[in-house]
Parts: structure tokens; C-alpha cells; sequence
């Protein structure tokens, strides 16, 4: 049965869903398309809908667009159906997940704010020659079974800062606050975070303490020559200084909001409030937070390149 003759689920949960793979699994995505489909030189791949069954990919390649149905390899609701697809795909092909895997030296461990720590590390032979703001790395954390993601904050030859917010005791902030100069971390995989195309017009970035290492990157290495409003949401007015070191490119203007409530409503606030509106919008915050507000910035600014992601879920104790 061709994609034109199914019926794709719509609803605000596959809405999330495709958002999600499209912006930040790419490279998952375009294992699924040399597995399943005929097309073996893909450059770009994009989740377009999603059945009962399958998904459907729009390929880009040299010889240009295309769009395959890719059936489940797996059963079961979309997001597991969609994962175990992934995971089939690349036994298939023989590639291994967190194949990438990195020992680093600490060499400084500093308190930045009064919740963020500063893990400057060397990394040896381990090139990163691909960092740019947004990337991250899954860490080997004492008591997490699965590692915790951190941002680098900064990659400059062997040297890398790796800063991490420090909340509510959980094993990330023990395993960060008690880290000593000549220990070994290790870090697993890697993940480049998607921003839209900031060249395109004024620009807003905004998120909670955990968007901080990827939005300082990114004011840091400004190339554009749009304004660019930055709303930042903080428990604690303490946590401002960490911009102090960050050089502000020309236009720019930083908003610190203290969190009322549930986080995003500060956000939602002054957004609602906005004169200029943007053509391009990266953040992260909470997931629900980013959710709401992803919605809620797609309906005010249709035309806007939309990019909000949730780094972290409420009552999370890792």
C-alpha cells in the first residue's frame, strides 16, 4: 500500500513526535533510509508523517527529492515503533550506537555561578573538530545507568568546558561538584544540536539555566547581522553572572526573568509582549515548557523558523 492510499495519525502527540526526530535525529533517520530504501547516498532526510504502520521519509540526495514509506521493524506505539526501526536499522548495517566513546582528563573543576560548575577537560588525541554551540556529549555519571548529556561549552585545540548546572542534589550535580583535577570522565557519543537559520531575519533565543552553555556559544560566535533578544528564565538572580564572560555582538538584548511557577511562565509573559517579531527562534527548557511554548510560538509567528527543545522533565532526580 503506497503512503497515498494510508491514513497518517494526526494529533498533537505525532505533532511532538516528528518535531523531535526531525530536529534532533537526523542521523538516526538517514540509517533507517540506506536500510529500507533504495537510496544509499542520502545527504538529508526528514520525518514527514506517520502511520499506524510506518513513517514517511522525504529524502534528499544528489539526485534529489524523494519519498519512501518505511514500514515498523518493530511493533508497538509510535515512539517505541520508531526507535526499534532505528535500532533495526542499524544492526542492519552494523553500526553501533554510541560507538564513539572518549576518556578525558579533568583538569579544572570551578564554580562559574551559584549552580554552575565549570569542568575544563583535556582530551587528548580525541578530536573534535565538528563542535559548534549546541553540541553535547553523554557522560559517564556514578548511579545514572544510562549517563547524563552535557553541553560543551567550548572546544579549543586539546581543551574543552564542559559546564553543568547544579541543582536539588541529583547525581549529575554530586558527580560535578565532586570531581577532582587528574580524574577521568568519560564521554560517550556525540549530538549537534539543529538551530534554525539565524541569517534569516531578528532572531530570539530563549530557555531555562540548562539552554546557558549552548546560548553563551552562540552570542559568543554572532555572525549575523539581524538583532538578536535573548530571554532567559533563572531561579536564582545569582545564575545572571554567567553571561559575564560572554562578549555581546552589537544589538543584542538580554532579558533575565525570575521563574514564577511552572517554568516557561515568565517566558510566556514577555513573548506574548513581543514588538519585533522573529524570523528564527532557538531554546531549551523543561519538556512540557518547550512544548507549550514551541505550540504556542508556531501560532503567533507562522513564518518563523521554530526550534525549542526540552533538555530535562520535571521531578527528574538524575
Amino acid at each position: 500500500m503506497t503512503t497515498a492510499a494510508r491514513q497518517p495519525i494526526v494529533n498533537d502527540d505525532m505533532h511532538d513526535i516528528i518535531t523531535h526526530v526531525n530536529e534532533g535525529h537526523v542521523p538516526e533517520l538517514l540509517h533507517c533510509v540506506k536500510a529500507y530504501t533504495p537510496v544509499q547516498d542520502a545527504t538529508h532526510v526528514q520525518m514527514t508523517a506517520v502511520y499506524e504502520d510506518g513513517m514517511e521519509l522525504e529524502v534528499t540526495a544528489p539526485a534529489g527529492l524523494s519519498r519512501h514509506f518505511v514500514a515498523y521493524a518493530v511493533p508497538g506505539p509510535a515512539h517505541e515503533a520508531i526507535r526499534g526501526t532505528v535500532s533495526e536499522a542499524m544492526k542492519k548495517l552494523g553500526v553501533k550506537p554510541d560507538s564513539r566513546v572518549a576518556h578525558w582528563r579533568l583538569t579544572e573543576n570551578r564554580a562559574l555561578t551559584a549552580h554552575f560548575r565549570r569542568l575544563t577537560v583535556n582530551l587528548g588525541e580525541d578530536e573534535r573538530a565538528d563542535w559548534r554551540p549546541g553540541y553535547a556529549c553523554r557522560f559517564d555519571v556514578p548511579g545514572h545507568e544510562h549517563g547524563r548529556p552535557y553541553t560543551l561549552r567550548r572546544v579549543s585545540g586539546t581543551t574543552a568546558e564542559v559546564d553543568v548546572y547544579c541543582h536539588d542534589n541529583t547525581l549529575g550535580s554530586q558527580w560535578a561538584e565532586g570531581l577532582q583535577p587528574g580524574e577521568t570522565v568519560t564521554a560517550r557519543g556525540d549530538y549537534q544540536e539543529v538551530t534554525p537559520d539565524f541569517s534569516a531575519g531578528p532572531a530570539l533565543l530563549l530557555g531555562d539555566e540548562t539552554a546557558l552553555p549552548t546560548i553563551a556559544a552562540l552570542l559568543e560566535g554572532w555572525a549575523d547581522e539581524h538583532p538578536v533578544r535573548v530571554l532567559l528564565e533563572v531561579g536564582d538572580a545569582a545564575d545572571q553572572r554567567y553571561l559575564d564572560d560572554v562578549h555581546l555582538p552589537s544589538g543584542a538584548h538580554v532579558s533575565w526573568l525570575p521563574r514564577m511557577g511552572g517554568s516557561g511562565t515568565a517566558l510566556r509573559e514577555v513573548l506574548d509582549a513581543l514588538e519585533t517579531p522573529p524570523a528564527a527562534v532557538w531554546g531549551a527548557m523543561e519538556v512540557s515548557a518547550a512544548k507549550a511554548l514551541r505550540k504556542h510560538l508556531r501560532t503567533e509567528y507562522p513564518d518563523a523558523d521554530v526550534r525549542v527543545t526540552g533538555y530535562w522533565r520535571v521531578n527528574e532526580k538524575n
